[in-house]
């Protein structure tokens, strides 16, 4: 309930990562942009506030994140270039020492698992997702507990189902739960991941399932779907090799009771329990994700940026919003020769320094692609193995057939091998490595140029949507080396089987089965009665099951973000729109909300891999639009405030 009292009433929808942000960062701002005014905060979601959904502390401990400890956090810190004041706090694995230490208050409810976490914890290791959910937990009540005196924070466990604006600049937030809607001067949406109904190739599986009695799951978060249709012995395909597909591989391995040993010479195997069902996998590339790079240093240097400079970001950057910028043309020569740099400068650690810096420099100064910089490159690496191919990187199978899915399988294998090897060395030891942690430094310079209608609708579309943002993620987002470890035991042990890239899934009358089958495979369809989609849903707000999501899109309220094309059709995507800078939400009629905001995953596309959660020393964009939608929050609620009391009662 809001109080009589007069003061700046704010509600954030989603209390996940970004809700927590947000808090955060109004009660850092609340007494500059607030001063000697009450503010009023309401979180509202249906799960536990703080992890939210995706990071609740209940979920299997098995699942484990993709990002190391010491680079998780939700404090701002010295790097971020923000308005507001700096108010820093623990990294995942600062806290995880000041747990083990008793150096820490709010911590009385963790499990003793928790704890045990905690106290193994290292900078570089992957916490489970259970654990960064204590992490939030403490994160939000810490903020709570040491918010201004002016600041006063309400936790709603339940859904915001609609928004409207009401008099005197307010809105009123409807929830599920509770007769009276809330009257906020500002809204916050952080929802995060939301709910959406299937496609049409979706639903196309699903019915034919209905029909003929087979399984059919759609895309979920691993943590949230129920294995139990998947009987043991029984083959089940998984469609997607990114992070879900690790996670459901090891839900329905080891938690099935299957268990990973290793031999004298410290080779891992997997002992299978005789409950997991048979799995098979693919995907469009065929390959799984890639691990990520081992690297042993609580905070590891950003690479910065040679070619792809501020200047010439501002520069790509004059034309946005007019569908002139094409990402192939003007913006991938500058991302291809930053990745060449790195990975040849890496090539040559270990010639003589004198040498290495005369290639660099004619390096440098000639253009990507040029006659002359392929000259360079075969001159100085005559062996095509030890050059950079982006064409190989993407396919890695080339144009190579397979007699048959075991091929197939031996072939994945030595490439998990491969990669093993590489992800150990890391990215000192292996030029490969190190040029993919560099494509995870480039996502910022490569966000700056093409978010907010950088680019053309059908480049963006093409170029990035259908081609980019997924070789990203392959090399530079994979799960932990230990995965990789674990995937080659499974492979090894005929657990998990790869069916090839390309992969096909068709629905067959005739046999009332799926047929799963790779063109780059010369053996018949696999017949199979279940499939289950190994990814998350795509983030489309057109599709949205969300009530308030939906709500808003119906009353005009929003719409979906186009991106303009001066050569052809407009893009039409699937995020949310919002005004570039402010986060502020656009109606169906392009105009800026004054007091309603939306940043995270629902703005995909309108900022490109705005799902990537805040990391610490590298003035996270994530901190920084919290900082500036706090501060927009603040300022309207004490606008909003000042026009009432101007109003005659």
């Amino acid at each position: 309930m809001t109080t009589s009292q007069p003061a700046v009433r704010i509600g954030i929808v989603g209390a996940g990562p970004r809700g927590v942000v947000a808090l955060e960062r109004l009660c850092a701002n609340a007494a500059t942009a607030a001063a000697g005014v009450p503010v009023e905060v309401h979180l509202i979601d249906p799960y536990p506030a703080g992890g939210g959904r995706v990071w609740q502390r209940d979920q299997d401990r098995s699942l484990l994140m993709n990002t190391v400890a010491s680079d998780v956090t939700v404090f701002t810190d010295a790097s971020v270039p923000c308005e507001g004041p700096i108010v820093t706090g623990p990294t995942q694995y600062q806290f995880a020492r000041l747990v083990t230490e008793g150096r820490i208050d709010g911590v009385a409810d963790l499990s003793a698992a928790e704890r045990a976490e905690a106290a193994a914890m290292l900078p570089w290791s992957y916490g489970s997702r259970a654990f960064n959910g204590a992490y939030l937990r403490w994160a939000l009540g810490h903020i709570v507990r040491t918010a201004p005196p002016q600041v006063t924070v309400h936790v709603h466990a339940t859904r915001a189902i609609a928004l409207d604006d009401a008099d005197g600049g307010t809105q009123l937030l409807r929830l599920e739960d509770e007769e009276r809607p809330l009257v906020c001067d500002a809204v916050v949406l952080a929802q995060g991941h939301f709910d959406v109904v299937p496609t049409e190739g979706q639903l196309r599986l699903k019915r034919f399932a209905e029909r003929h009695g087979l399984v059919y799951q759609e895309p979920l978060s691993p943590a949230e779907a129920d294995l139990s249709a998947f009987p043991a012995g029984e083959p089940v395909v998984l469609r997607g090799l990114g992070l879900s597909f690790y996670d459901y591989a090891t839900l329905l391995t080891q938690g099935r009771g299957g268990r990973f040993e290793r031999d004298a010479e410290g080779r891992l195997h997997y002992l299978a329990s005789g409950k997991e069902p048979l799995l098979y996998a693919g995907s469009g590339r065929g390959v799984p994700y890639l691990a990520r790079a081992e690297v042993h240093l609580e905070v590891v240097p950003r690479y910065q940026p040679r070619f792809l400079t501020a200047e010439v970001i501002a520069e790509l950057r004059r034309s946005a919003g007019r569908g002139e910028l094409d990402f192939k043309r003007d913006l991938w020569p500058y991302v291809a020769k930053e990745v060449g740099f790195v990975y040849y400068r890496s090539r040559l650690n270990r010639t003589d320094p004198e040498e290495r810096e005369r290639f660099l420099a004619e390096y440098d100064r000639l253009a990507w692609d040029s006659a002359e910089l392929r000259e360079l490159i075969a001159r100085w690496f005559p062996d095509p193995a030890e050059r950079w191919d982006w064409a190989l990187v993407d396919r890695p199978w080339a144009d190579r057939r397979f007699a048959d899915r075991a091929g197939y399988q031996e072939w994945v294998a030595e490439r998990l091998r491969w990669d093993l090897a590489e992800s150990a060395a890391g990215p000192a030891g292996s030029p490969f490595k190190a040029t993919a942690a560099v494509m995870r430094d480039l996502r910022d310079e490569i966000r700056q140029v093409v978010s907010h209608q950088g680019l053309r609708g059908g480049s963006y579309r093409d170029h990035v949507d259908r081609w980019f943002s997924g070789l990203n993620n392959y090399l530079a987002s994979g799960p932990p080396i230990a995965r990789i470890e674990e995937l080659e035991a499974l492979v090894r042990a005929d657990a998990v089987r790869l069916v090839g890239p390309g992969l096909t899934v068709e629905p067959d009358e005739a046999s009332g089965r799926f047929l799963v089958s790779s063109p780059s495979v010369d053996e018949p369809p696999l017949a199979v009665g279940a499939v289950l989609e190994a990814h998350l849903a795509l983030t489309d707000v057109r599709r949205a099951a969300d009530p308030l999501l939906r709500h808003l899109l119906d009353t005009g309220a929003a719409r979906p973000h186009v991106i303009p094309d001066a050569g052809g059709p407009d893009y039409r995507t699937g995020g949310l729109d919002v005004a570039e800078a402010t986060f502020r939400l656009l109606d169906a009629a392009g105009t800026a909300h004054r007091g309603r905001y939306a940043y995270g995953p629902p703005v995909e596309s309108v900022q490109w891999v705005t799902a990537i959660g805040a990391r610490p020393h590298v003035g996270s964009r994530t901190l920084l639009q919290g900082d500036a939608i706090a501060r927009g929050c603040l300022r309207t609620g004490v606008a909003n405030l000042r026009r009432r009391s101007r109003t005659p009662a």
